[in-house]
């Protein structure tokens, strides 16, 4: 019997050295048969090859695609608009009001672009008093007044909808990767409007946490909304997943004001199964278009009251900088890396569970409070306690976005020249209080973001991170200027354009290199810096401290925030259906591979798969017929998404993968007893099994038979791969599962390896397989074992069927 057996359309022959040979027909009608999308559980994986191969390539559903992206762009630009507006005016509401002329939206003018003689705080609006003690007594409790109630709405709309908790950047990377997640509600429009009004709120509130991130989730919910509008029963997994990557780009672009920084954004931080180019020219046009709507909407709110103009305008005081000045730069992209790597640890330890839960049982205890009331204790507290440290000093009471911007800029010569809110506050006062200020901001700024971000509050990482590290570039800053002036100042380091050292510069290196700290992405944060701050000729030195921070904090740990939360979080709660106690099968290959893989001696498959005799199996021919009963309780016995069909364990030939939703559905389509026995039948199956399925019949009488239709793969490995070969597969060809084959009888199976196994592997180490390859390997042949075994088994050991 042939292993290779011909699909329709094809004409299977042979050449003179017995390698099969496979000839499609392009006019056969068959070959254009449609393939039907398949339907998914939550927490199961897509089948990217099945969908795919059923995308339609006529030019109606191509009209529809680029229908979807333009409108998301377009409904994206004016919520973010929104979002801006609306969290700006709440958060300076708690302050006071800005009262200049009532045609140019006073009531919405930010606070840092108020002109100072017509801002009024609360005092002076109810009671006409600028004193400090009418300040503590009136302004200090209207603003934990306000921000109480925007906390307590918050919290609410937050137990009504978890899925609208951080920033939903980890949850979006992976179902872009094929992952389930509940799309109906995760990505649906009540998660939207909640996601929406919940970071308004989050944001005036004044925690340490960011609208950037989220801006990702709100744009993947909007794509969502219009592309099941749009496409109707017509979609396509694939390609919503494929527009999902546009989406991502374009919440990225508006919430940074930077169109190139969101493309790289989406090309270097989620892998996808589409080629580059596809993805970049979807993401390109969408950030484009939403960031048109969303600069034309800001020119409609007259430029002078809410205009951030570049976002976060720098104004440096140099138009150059020193090669001394590599020394500070390269210190701070090692405090980039340690701040990443410290932040997520302590917030990996505020995360933990236990540690959370048992912390609101006990608060809750102590206040004489019910348990259930754990989520407003806490976060309350929070709030009350940032409130608290903020409040002190101006700078910290505004929005992050604008106090960055504050960061960003030089001080003024003459600080009376600005008659606005926006003069630096942290310039009036001299270098060592500033620097005071500076560390306090650090230090509390640090803690807060670590705790408050493992809460259910809607909320980014990306934006406090930004503002830790500007907080920390300034203070180096501030310090190399003061060495200049004290130190080197009989030396001549004057460029033929400056001789200052800038600390606003220093501001903006420090916020590159401590996002790249936190999230381990270098391109898209050095152009999404670029963009914001129009800093060309500071461009080289964000590079060096981007690169240094990368380089430390890769050697520190493996994983940036987002990994660490899949890693310890996903999958892991409220998941029972499918793949519980299996681990989350994710698998960072970009990174986890890179480092281990490469370490890992040429061992087989054999070694890792889980042999024929403990993989449960759907047998064709059985001992004993199953009956109805018997295969509703095969099928409720585990966590399993299939199982891979045989004839028998006497006849281990494999006929495919078969899903359990497939079984399920043929067996709800039968009205018969439990006691019934049935037959599995499959089409095309080989005539030896045929032989044994109607002796069986005969031997026990009348059967329901029911059609099976299992998935044949179209890659197929025998024991004898390289476990090294196996893993590349799996990560270039988004493999959810393989079927192994004995080597020495290609039809007959030999195991079973799946994705789950494949990442545990991964994240582990392969530390279960070092006992195994020191006995076989010594630290002097493993090089020529590896070089031999390759160039003579892998042509033997894996062959894709087209």
């Amino acid at each position: 019997m042939s292993y290779f057996q011909p699909q329709k359309g094809s004409k299977l022959s042979y050449d003179e050295d017995d390698f099969p040979i496979l000839r499609y027909d392009l006019n056969d009608s068959t070959t254009q048969t449609a393939i039907n999308p398949k339907t998914y559980e939550n927490n199961t994986f897509i089948d990217w090859y099945t969908e795919t191969m059923a995308i339609p390539k006529d030019s109606k559903f191509v009209s529809k695609k680029w229908l979807s992206i333009i409108l998301t762009a377009v409904v994206s630009g004016y919520l973010v608009t929104v979002v801006d507006l609306t969290s700006v005016w709440l958060n300076d509401l708690r302050k006071g009001i800005c009262l200049s002329k009532l045609d140019k939206w006073s009531l919405l003018n930010p606070y840092s672009s108020c002109p100072v003689e017509d801002w009024s705080n609360w005092s002076d609006i109810l009671f006409n008093s600028s004193s400090t003690i009418s300040s503590i007594l009136v302004n200090f409790p209207l603003y934990i007044l306000l921000g109480s109630v925007m906390v307590v709405i918050t919290v609410y709309i937050a137990e009504k909808n978890l899925y609208i908790s951080q920033s939903g950047i980890p949850e979006i990377k992976e179902i872009i990767q094929g992952f389930n997640y509940d799309l109906t509600s995760y990505l649906g429009f009540k998660t939207l409007c909640f996601k929406i009004l919940g970071l308004v709120l989050m944001v005036s509130s004044g925690f340490w946490l960011g609208k950037e991130g989220p801006l990702v989730h709100v744009s993947c919910c909007i794509l969502n909304v219009l592309y099941t509008v749009i496409f109707g029963e017509s979609n396509n997994e694939a390609v919503r997943r494929e527009l999902l990557s546009a989406a991502t780009a374009t919440g990225i672009s508006l919430a940074f004001n930077s169109p190139v920084g969101g493309v790289l954004f989406v090309l270097e931080c989620i892998p996808s199964y589409f080629i580059p180019t596809k993805i970049m020219w979807n993401s390109f046009i969408s950030s484009a278009v939403g960031l048109l709507i969303l600069v034309g909407f800001r020119l409609f709110t007259e430029g002078e009251d809410f205009n951030e103009g570049d976002l976060f305008s720098v104004e440096f005081g140099n138009v150059s900088w020193f090669l001394m000045e590599v020394i500070p730069f390269t210190g701070l992209g090692v405090m980039g890396a340690f701040y990443g790597h410290y932040f997520t640890k302590l917030y990996t330890k505020f995360q933990s569970k236990n540690f959370r839960k048992n912390l609101q049982y006990k608060v809750c205890e102590l206040l004489g409070l019910s348990p259930d009331k754990g989520n407003y204790v806490e976060i309350m507290g929070i709030f009350l306690l940032t409130s608290i440290l903020n409040y002190p000093l101006t700078m910290t009471r505004l929005p992050l976005s604008a106090f960055l911007k504050i960061l960003f800029k030089a001080c003024p010569a003459d600080p009376q020249d600005d008659d606005t809110n926006s003069t630096n506050f942290m310039c009036s006062a001299s270098d060592w209080i500033t620097l005071l200020k500076l560390g306090y901001i650090a230090i509390q700024a640090f803690l807060l973001t670590a705790y408050t971000f493992g809460t259910i509050l809607p909320g980014g990482v990306l934006m406090p991170s930004l503002v830790i590290g500007a907080v920390c570039g300034r203070f180096v800053g501030i310090l190399s200027s003061w060495i200049q002036n004290h130190i080197f100042s009989a030396i001549d380091l004057c460029t033929a354009n400056s001789c200052l050292v800038s600390p606003s510069s220093y501001a903006v290196i420090g916020a590159g290199a401590f996002m790249t700290g936190i999230t381990k992405l270098t391109m898209c944060v050095v152009v999404i810096l670029f963009e914001l701050t129009g800093a060309v000729t500071y461009v080289l030195p964000i590079m060096m401290g981007v690169m240094v921070s990368k380089f430390v904090n890769d050697y520190l740990s493996n994983e940036n925030i987002y990994d660490t939360w899949l890693k310890n979080n996903f999958n892991r709660e409220n998941h029972t259906d499918y793949n519980s106690d299996k681990g989350n099968g994710l698998c960072n290959y970009s990174t986890s591979t890179s480092t281990v893989k490469n370490k890992l001696p040429d061992i087989n498959v054999s070694r890792i798969m889980v042999p024929l005799s403990s993989t449960k199996c759907l047998q064709i021919v059985p001992t004993r017929p199953y009956t109805i009963g018997q295969i509703h309780q095969f099928l409720n016995d585990d966590t399993h998404e299939g199982y891979p069909v045989i004839a028998n364990e006497s006849l281990p030939i494999c006929l495919g993968y078969i899903h359990k939703t497939k079984i399920l559905t043929a067996l709800n389509y039968l009205n018969h007893p439990n006691d019934t026995m049935i037959s599995f039948q499959v089409s095309e199956a080989p005539s030896e099994i045929l032989s044994q399925q109607i002796r069986l019949e005969q031997r026990y009488g009348e059967m329901i038979n029911i059609e099976l239709n299992p998935e044949k793969s179209f890659i197929i490995m025998n024991d004898k791969t390289s476990v090294r070969l196996l893993i590349d597969v799996f990560e270039k060809m988004y493999l959810n599962y393989l079927i192994i084959y004995k080597s020495n009888s290609n039809p007959s199976m030999a195991g079973f390896i799946d994705r789950f196994m494949i990442a545990r592997l991964i994240d582990e180490g392969f530390e279960s397989l070092k006992d195994e390859i020191s006995t076989e390997f010594s630290e002097f042949d493993i090089d020529n074992d590896i070089e031999n075994s390759l160039l003579g088994r892998q042509r033997q050991s894996i062959e894709l069927i087209s």
